[in-house]
This record gives C-alpha cells, sequence and structure tokens, in this order.
C-alpha cells in the first residue's frame, strides 16, 4: 500500500521532489543521494533537486511548482520505521522524527510554503536510519534502499 501512495503521488504534475541529507554524513545523504538518482528524469512537469541540508532556500523551486506538489526525501530516526525502510510521514510528525539541523522546523517551513504558494501540496518521505556517521559512505543497507526507491519513483514517473 506504501508503495501505490508514493506513486500516486508520483503520478501528480507539476512535481518537485527536493532531497535532502548531508553528503558527508552517511546514511543521512540518502534523500539528498535519491534526488541526485532522479534528476535525469526531470522533465514533462517533474523536477528532482538535490538540496543538501539547505532546504530552507528552496522557496524558489517551490514557487516554481505553484498549484503543483512538493515531495521532500529525508532520513528520518523513528524507532518505529527499521533501518532502510521507508514511509510517508505527516507534517504533524515531522519534528519528533527528523533529526534536523535546520534553522527552521520542517513543520513550520512546510505550512509557510503552504501559505506562499496556493494549492501548493506537500509530502514528506522519511527513510529509516541508525547512523550518521562523519565521511562515510551510505551503508549496504541504505544502498539497497536507493537503488529499490530509484526503481521505484522511476517507474512510476513512467518513460522519458
Amino acid at each position: 500500500m506504501r508503495g501505490a501512495a508514493l506513486s500516486d503521488i508520483l503520478r501528480v504534475r507539476p512535481l518537485l521532489l527536493l532531497g535532502m541529507g548531508n553528503p558527508l554524513r552517511g546514511d543521512d545523504a540518502i534523500g539528498h543521494a535519491l534526488a541526485e538518482a532522479l534528476e535525469p528524469e526531470s522533465g514533462d512537469g517533474f523536477r528532482a533537486r538535490a538540496v543538501g541540508v539547505s532546504i530552507e532556500n528552496a522557496l524558489r523551486w517551490v514557487r516554481e511548482e505553484s498549484g503543483g506538489t512538493v515531495l521532500v526525501a529525508d532520513a528520518v530516526f523513528d524507532e518505529a520505521l527499521p533501518e532502510g525502510e521507508w514511509a510517508l510521514y505527516p507534517a504533524e510528525r515531522l519534528d519528533s522524527v527528523c533529526h534536523t539541523a535546520h534553522s527552521v522546523p520542517l513543520s513550520l517551513l512546510f505550512s509557510f510554503w503552504k501559505n506562499e504558494v496556493p494549492g501548493l501540496g506537500v509530502h514528506f518521505l522519511g527513510i529509516g536510519i541508525r547512523s550518521s556517521e562523519e565521511l562515510a559512505p551510505l551503508s549496504p543497507r541504505l544502498q539497497k534502499t536507493l537503488e529499490s526507491l530509484t526503481a521505484l519513483c522511476r517507474a512510476a514517473l513512467g518513460p522519458r
């Protein structure tokens, strides 16, 4: 069911996927890596952007998707979500599962975006991690998750 829900979101146009994460902190980079993997699929109302740890600076891109949908992907420390698994989270849960180093809580940022862009839909794809070791690559478990999520997203986006 969760795959179907994500596929439904990925079929909406216009759609902006923002991948968050610090590429220098191992598994924390998973959202950023997903956006990088999907950037070549951009076109026909879909755009993927790897934003690193600076999602606060993405408002320009969010405004460009006026009336569309934004899907934000990031690593989460959620004890209920096994490492390498993923889930779609409602905005009200974000502040309890996101280990954010951002200056603004994500739930507040998403509310601001919705206020700035009437009709905007915002979804959050959280990917469970247990480590964010400095200067480490993605763990083998998260590398497999990246590959499977990339394949799922490409299938939902359709042929280019």
